[in-house]
């Protein structure tokens, strides 16, 4: 081959590499410039305002609490049940995650009941993060409506309660008595909106313990949240001698210069006899 073909096999390369160069920008202009596909299809739009969401819990999720409780979970019936023929109570927990401030409205239990001694009962549970304890928000059972066999329970109505992930945990407890291969399908929860503002809190009062007083009631009327905190308790020699705070029967030791924040009905500050004077502040966070 001449050089004068060479070359001129050269130039015709370059312009061929130059095409290929240029329509592959073009391509990838046009790439760029495609709009990205919206995640709110994939992932859902978040619950807001006064609309009313759902969400579902099949009986596939729930767990034993003891590992000697005979069970079996059948996929195609998507019931759980008791094995065996004995009634004692078995315990079975699944775990809840709720949209931050939307509000609990109701519950409703499905499943199958072919057992009129037994029953197929589930309880919502409501847990502190700071302490070991539990409260029921709502409890309903296949015996309201028993009717020999599947049955759906009347939605139990939940009032005033607003999901407060920062302070508490949730989750679904059943306790199954019914034999028969009865047992539970499904949850369903009713939730009202997502994304509101905490309600506003009360003012800071102050609570106080001496002379002859030995309890301080708090003047809470319904069920509510408070934060109890303390004075400075260095003056009391004992920690014995250090005020406690009963919540519905349930006593906890207070401590110098800390803060509880708890739930209930009955909520008061006491002391033991012959002990010296402690005070503190209370606030109703709603």
């Amino acid at each position: 081959m001449s050089r004068h073909q060479i070359f001129l096999v050269s130039i015709i390369s370059s312009f061929v590499m130059l095409a290929i160069i240029f329509t592959g920008w073009r391509w990838l202009d046009r790439v760029a410039a495609a709009p990205l596909p919206e995640l709110a299809a994939t992932i859902g739009q978040q619950q807001t305002g006064n609309s009313t969401a759902f969400a579902s819990i099949s009986a596939m999720a729930f767990a034993p609490l003891s590992q000697d409780t005979r069970f079996s979970k059948d996929s195609r019936r998507q019931i759980l049940s008791l094995s065996g023929q004995s009634r004692n109570s078995s315990l079975f927990v699944a775990p809840l995650t709720l949209p931050d401030r939307s509000r609990l409205t109701g519950i409703t239990v499905f499943g199958e009941d072919f057992d009129n001694q037994g029953s197929v009962r589930v309880r919502l549970m409501r847990c502190d993060h700071g302490q070991s304890r539990c409260v029921t928000l709502a409890e309903t059972t296949s015996t309201n409506n028993f009717a020999a066999g599947q049955f759906e329970t009347i939605k139990v109505t939940i009032s005033n309660e607003v999901v407060d992930n920062n302070f508490y945990s949730y989750f679904l407890e059943l306790e199954l008595t019914s034999i028969f291969n009865s047992g539970l399908r499904s949850v369903r929860l009713e939730t009202v909106g997502a994304g509101g503002s905490a309600p506003a809190p009360g003012e800071i009062e102050r609570w106080s313990l001496s002379g002859a007083a030995t309890s301080f009631p708090l003047p809470n009327l319904e069920w509510t949240e408070v934060r109890v905190c303390t004075d400075d308790l260095s003056h009391l020699d004992n920690p014995t001698h250090f005020p406690i705070l009963v919540v519905d029967g349930e006593s906890t030791q207070l401590a110098s210069n800390t803060c509880i924040t708890t739930w209930g009905r009955d909520i008061e500050i006491q002391r033991r006899l012959n002990t010296g004077p402690s005070s503190g502040t209370y606030q109703f966070l709603r």
